[in-house]
């Protein structure tokens, strides 16, 4: 009888008890070191448990300092708390568009509307009729904000602050961004709406990340199975990154699984630097979970040859694809990418020809082209 591929009978060490602990997902029961920037948020939201208006929020942070997971820890408890408040995570760098958010927040308030094929203002006036319906404040979380400051898109902040001039009820809202100088661009209307409240996170120190690691490591692994070592390199190693917690906990995931397939008996610093090289904490990771097939087509082609002027791009793009695209499709795919930071364009003379573009990976070539399946 031909034996399943998953019915290997040699035993190997298992490290984890319970892996999921270290899944970016995750929402701890406690969140060290963040006590500060959690009561902010607590404050800013307390108003609806009491049927009042909540102060809108800015989270300020480099990545991986905590932003998002505070967030989302913050809002599960004042769901426990109250029905009087629901939220709705959106992250930008998935609905990229004025009308793909708004889509997003009418579907989330309970009245289904496609997400394309429909004027922003037909999807805007169905937005107003389902707050009508609902008897809850909506609390819109916009995750990497900065993907919608560009053009006609940056007007979604204005769309959802004046819902209350039209029905009388009010969105709240929670802003996240690591631009620090991310208000300063605010449209001045916008400015003055939003009346924030700014909750600026730190980088996590060397001592911070070893504390929030080790409290994962009592969760997600069986006793004595990361060496003590293991956690300082990966502490140490998160802190060169600019005190980035994701990437910590990241490496002790992936290095526990390292570990695992070569049968070891504890999770050591070696597993861990087998890693380090993959695990980065450019844009890079944020925003490839998101590409488009288009994106992934014109990437796959600048790959092998950047940099490139627009023009020359654009030949070599319908000489290798199979998918066609209009010169329009095409600009617009790059001015996607440059919003998700994977590609830099810069603005080039050429002579008595005018100006062109020349256009660049801004996101490390070998981590895309793992990515990509092209190694």
């Amino acid at each position: 009888m031909k034996q399943n591929l998953f019915s290997d009978s040699k035993k190997l060490n298992e490290l984890f008890k319970d892996e999921r602990f270290l899944y970016n997902e995750y929402i701890p029961e406690r969140l060290p070191h963040r006590e500060k920037e959690i009561n902010s948020l607590v404050f800013a939201l307390n108003p609806l448990a009491k049927g009042r208006k909540a102060i809108n929020t800015v989270l300020l942070g480099k990545t991986g300092t905590g932003k998002t997971v505070t967030t989302k820890y913050v809002l599960k408890e004042l769901e426990e708390f109250t029905d009087r408040a629901k939220s709705h995570y959106i992250n930008c760098f998935e609905f990229n568009s004025r009308a793909a958010i708004l889509s997003e927040v009418t579907n989330f308030l309970g009245f289904p509307v496609p997400r394309r094929g429909l004027a922003v203002d037909e999807v805007y006036s169905k937005l107003l009729s389902a707050l009508k319906r609902i008897d809850f404040t909506p609390i819109i979380v916009l995750d990497e904000i900065d993907q919608l400051m560009h053009g006609n898109e940056s007007k979604i902040l204005y769309d959802l602050l004046r819902v209350i001039e039209f029905e009388k009820k009010f969105i709240a809202i929670i802003l996240i961004s690591n631009n620090f100088e991310f208000t300063a661009g605010l449209d001045a209307r916008v400015k003055s709406s939003l009346a924030e409240q700014t909750i600026t996170f730190e980088s996590y120190s060397p001592i911070q990340l070893k504390d929030i690691l080790n409290e994962r490591i009592q969760q997600a692994f069986l006793p004595g199975k990361v060496e003590k070592e293991a956690v300082n390199v990966a502490a140490a190693h998160a802190a060169r990154l600019g005190g980035d917690a994701r990437i910590a906990i990241e490496c002790l995931l992936k290095g526990g699984r390292i570990a695992e397939k070569g049968n070891a008996a504890k999770l050591q610093v070696t597993h861990l630097k087998e890693v380090f090289e993959l695990v980065d904490r450019t844009p890079f990771h944020k925003a490839t979970p998101f590409l488009k097939g288009p994106e992934k087509e014109l990437l796959k082609v600048l790959v092998k040859n950047t940099p490139i002027n627009s023009g020359n791009f654009f030949a070599q793009y319908k000489k290798t694809s199979s998918k066609p695209l209009s010169l329009r499709q095409f600009r617009n795919i790059i001015n996607e990418l440059e919003k998700k930071k994977l590609i830099e364009v810069k603005p080039v003379e050429k002579g008595l020809r005018g100006k062109s573009r020349m256009i660049s990976l801004k996101a490390e070539k070998e981590l895309l082209e793992k990515e990509l399946n092209l190694i």
